[in-house]
């Protein structure tokens, strides 16, 4: 069934308790020569270890061992086999990891033991990309080559070879809406959800579920004409909800107005102060897909895919910025 797209406000995530971000460990130290910009990418690998790239970095993903300590540049920049030109995001299943600078046309597969396997490409610009449990390899999302008006999901093996392409039909809006995220989540149904807030639910072949439109932070003032009045929230994440109900969309909002910035004379506030993260719970009820609840969180904390693990940028005392890992909870508290 086709579902109406509804505009939906804030609700409490839970009665009496808040998401809390409890940090663990940080990735990198002092004498490390690598370090994340204003976003990273992070992925937990199979030995225990981290990746990380970041738009500071470039082409360049760093390896860090399980204490969070840095081993060796993965990459490097280049149009070669295995080589960026952009930061990437990952992909980890079965079959290894897959690499994959946003919006560009190649797929980089490495082993579990981050041991180049080849580059190769898909049919279409890929989006995002994720771990698929159904096929045991990935699903990528693409758009046509053109207006972004030819959309889907490539379902891959554990190969990189494309076991089914599934067109998104006319009534979906969130891959041409700007995609931010595409997942299976653990019903078998595929989720995707774009930069813009468009959340939309499909069964196994595609077919729509449910759609909801979420009344991100700044996006009211927002025009494709003028642009922002104040910098919006952007979807950044999508992940599983804990309890298998739906799934967790993350959200960032900057703090501060740039043109503000722009106009002040002091030093620039720490990376912490700069972003608040909006974590909105959903899932697909009788009558359509439903908004749970929302949080907040004061500081730019995104999904590691790994159960409740998460990670977010942190300023350090020589100037220099870190990546702390940790896990999301539930604590409560007397008031919001």
């Amino acid at each position: 069934m086709s579902m109406i797209l509804s505009v939906v406000g804030v609700t409490q995530l839970c009665a009496g308790c808040t998401v809390a971000f409890e940090p663990s460990d940080t990735l990198g130290g002092r004498d490390d020569p690598a370090g994340p910009g204003v976003v990273a990418e992070v992925l937990k690998t199979g030995d225990g270890g981290y990746l990380m790239s970041s738009d500071l970095l470039g082409g360049v993903v760093v390896v860090y061992d399980s204490e969070g300590r840095f081993q060796r540049e993965l990459t490097r920049e280049g149009d070669g086999p295995g080589e960026l030109r952009g930061f990437p995001e990952f992909a980890m299943g079965p079959g290894g990891i897959l690499v994959h600078e946003q919006f560009a046309p190649s797929l980089h597969l490495y082993s579990s033991d981050l041991d180049f396997i080849r580059t190769f490409r898909v049919p279409g610009v890929p989006g995002s990309v994720q771990p698929d449990p159904v096929t045991g390899g990935w699903l990528v999302s693409y758009m046509g080559a053109g207006d972004g008006s030819e959309a889907g999901i490539h379902l891959l093996d554990q190969r990189g070879e494309v076991v089914r392409t599934m067109p998104v039909g006319e009534e979906s809006s969130s891959l041409s809406l700007m995609a931010g995220d595409a997942i299976r989540g653990t019903d078998g149904r595929i989720w995707i959800a774009s930069m813009l807030g468009v959340v939309e639910v499909f069964d196994e072949n595609l077919e729509l579920l449910g759609s909801l439109e979420l009344q991100l932070p700044g996006l009211a003032e927002w025009s494709p004409a003028t642009g922002p009045a104040a910098p919006p929230a952007m979807v950044l994440g999508m992940r599983p909800a804990p309890d298998g109900s739906g799934v967790w969309v993350f959200a960032f909002a900057p703090v501060i107005d740039p043109a503000e910035k722009r106009r002040s004379q002091g030093p620039r506030p720490p990376v912490e102060e700069e972003f608040d993260t909006f974590v909105y719970s959903l899932r697909l009820d009788p009558s359509g897909l439903t908004l749970v609840g929302t949080d907040q969180l004061d500081t730019l904390v995104r999904p590691l895919g790994d159960g409740d693990l998460a990670y977010d940028l942190v300023e350090t005392p020589d100037g220099n910025r870190r990546v702390r890992i940790g896990r999301l909870r539930f604590a409560r508290t007397e008031s919001r």
